[in-house]
């Protein structure tokens, strides 16, 4: 099992390589090599690759 999935459904922040930051919840089926990140109405795919960090607002710690 992929390790982030033990917080699916948990409002994270996400920290890009590039320097963008994405807020959303952990959800859906994760595809090989990263995990969906979902934000209001859209669904980003999120590659293992370019992340820096995963920030967890309900744990208050850095998960990745």
């Amino acid at each position: 099992m992929n390790p982030m999935m033990r917080y699916r459904g948990e409002p994270v922040e996400v920290r890009m390589r590039d320097g963008r930051v994405y807020r959303g919840v952990i959800g859906g089926d994760p595809p090989p090599g990263g995990f969906f990140l979902i934000s209001g109405f859209r669904r980003r795919f999120v590659p293992f690759a370019s992340v820096i960090f995963v920030f967890s607002f309900r744990f208050r710690r850095r998960i990745f």
